[in-house]
C-alpha cells in the first residue's frame, strides 16, 4: 500500500483551512473506507461504499486490469472531509482517468461529510492536488456525476461539465392518507395492475420471492441473465453481461455474502418458473432498482412492472426512505418517479494524445447529435 500525504500551499492557507490529500494506491480496499452500515456522519450512495468497491475491484477492476486509488481529504484536525475512489483505465492506448463505474454504477460523487462543505476555491485547490498527485494518464472522464448525495452537494459539480444525456429518477416516499404510506402509482395504474395480475394468476400459481438462499439464488441469477440477454438479442444491442467482468460482479452482488447487506434479488414466479427478475441494491435508506428482466412471453401481463409495484410495496413497508429508479429516461421510469436527479459529465485532455482523442470525440458527438452542444458548470 502506498500512501502519500501533501498539504496544500502555504500561501493558500491564509485563504481556507488546511487540508491534507491522501492517495492511496492499492489493490485492498482501505478498511477504513465508510461501510454502507456505517453510522457515522457521513452522506454517500451505495456505489462508493466499501462493500460496492470491494466487490466492483476483485470483478470488473481485476478483469479490465484496472488501476484503482482511494483518495481521502482530511482538514487540519485530521478530520475526514470526503472519500473519492477513482480509477484509471487503458483503452485504444489512452489512459483515463474514471470512477469505479465501467457501467454498474449509476450516480458517481464521493463520499462526503455531512457537516463540511467546501467552497469552490477550497475544491479547486484540492482538486488540483489530486491530480498532480495520481500516475500518469491522458484524459480526465467523469461520467453520471451527481447534483447531490441524497440532498447534500456534491464538489465534483464544481467541475466544468456537460449534461449527462441521461438523468436519474427517484421516487420519495411521503406520509399520505393512503394505507401503503405511498402516493405512487396512480390509483388508476394500481388498478391496472391488479387486474394483470389477477389475469396471470389464472396461468399458474403466482409467487414473489425475495433474497432466495443457495442453489435457489443461483437459478434466479442465471435465469436473469438468459432473460436479459434474449432482450439484447432481440434489440441488437451489445451484450453488458459480456463486458470484462460485469456478469461476475453481478454473480457476487447475488451472493449470500451480499444479500440483504448490499444486494437485493428478487423474482416473480409462474407454477416455479421465473417470468421477472430483478437485481438491484439496498442502503442508507433508500432502495435502488438497477437490473430487471421479463419473459416476453407473458409481456401481455406486463410482469416487470408487477414485480416493481411489488417491490416498491415492500420498499415502503419496510420503512425506506425512497425508491431509487437509477438513471435511464424510459418512459415508466418519469411516471413512476416524484424527482429527477440531474447528471453530468466532465472531461478534460491531460496530454496531446488526450486532446486528440477527445476532438475525435466530440466531432463524433456533434454529429450525431445535429450539431447542438451546451457546455456550462453546473454549480453556482
Amino acid at each position: 500500500m502506498n500512501v502519500t500525504v501533501l498539504d496544500l500551499p502555504r500561501r493558500q492557507r491564509a485563504a481556507q483551512p488546511s487540508f491534507k490529500v491522501e492517495l492511496i494506491g492499492s489493490e485492498r480496499l482501505a478498511s477504513n473506507w465508510p461501510s454502507i452500515a456505517d453510522s457515522c456522519d457521513v452522506t454517500m450512495y451505495v456505489y462508493q461504499s466499501r462493500e460496492f468497491l470491494d466487490v466492483w475491484m476483485k470483478t470488473i477492476g481485476h478483469a479490465g486490469r484496472i488501476e484503482c486509488y482511494f483518495v481521502v481529504i482530511k482538514d487540519h484536525d485530521a478530520e475526514p472531509v470526503l472519500y473519492l475512489p477513482l480509477a484509471i483505465e487503458t483503452r485504444f492506448n489512452i489512459r483515463f482517468l474514471r470512477f469505479m463505474d465501467c457501467g454498474v454504477a449509476d450516480y458517481n460523487a464521493p463520499v462526503v461529510c455531512a457537516r463540511r462543505k467546501l467552497t469552490r476555491q477550497e475544491f479547486d485547490a484540492i482538486w488540483t492536488e489530486v491530480l498532480a498527485l495520481l500516475p500518469s494518464f491522458d484524459v480526465v472522464d467523469l461520467k453520471k456525476i451527481a447534483s447531490d448525495i441524497s440532498g447534500v452537494f456534491n464538489p465534483l459539480a464544481y467541475l466544468d461539465c456537460s449534461q449527462h444525456r441521461e438523468s436519474g429518477h427517484l421516487l420519495q416516499f411521503v406520509q399520505s392518507a393512503q394505507a401503503d404510506g405511498c402516493g405512487t402509482p396512480s390509483p388508476g395504474l394500481r388498478r391496472k395492475l391488479g387486474h394483470e395480475l389477477r389475469k396471470l394468476g389464472e396461468t399458474g400459481a403466482v409467487e414473489f420471492m425475495v433474497n432466495p438462499a443457495g442453489a435457489l439464488a443461483e437459478e434466479f441469477i442465471e435465469r436473469l441473465f438468459e432473460l436479459k440477454r434474449r432482450k439484447y438479442r432481440q434489440t441488437n444491442t451489445a451484450d453488458f453481461l459480456g463486458a470484462p467482468g460485469v456478469a461476475d460482479f453481478y454473480r457476487q452482488i447475488a451472493s449470500s455474502q451480499q444479500l440483504g447487506k448490499i444486494g437485493h434479488l428478487s423474482a416473480l414466479l409462474i407454477d416455479h418458473t421465473v417470468v421477472s427478475a430483478h437485481l438491484g441494491f439496498v442502503g442508507r435508506g433508500r432502495f435502488h432498482y438497477i437490473f430487471p428482466a421479463y419473459d416476453a412471453a407473458y409481456a401481455r401481463y406486463r410482469p416487470g412492472h408487477l414485480l416493481l409495484n411489488y417491490l416498491v410495496n415492500q420498499a415502503t413497508h419496510q420503512g425506506f426512505e425512497a425508491f431509487d429508479l437509477g438513471v435511464g429516461d424510459e418512459a415508466y421510469k418519469i411516471s413512476w418517479a416524484t424527482e429527477r436527479i440531474a447528471l453530468y459529465d466532465h472531461e478534460r485532455a491531460i496530454t496531446t494524445a488526450g486532446q486528440l482523442y477527445l476532438q475525435m470525440r466530440r466531432v463524433r458527438r456533434f454529429v450525431k447529435s445535429g450539431g447542438v452542444r451546451t457546455w456550462f458548470r453546473p454549480a453556482s
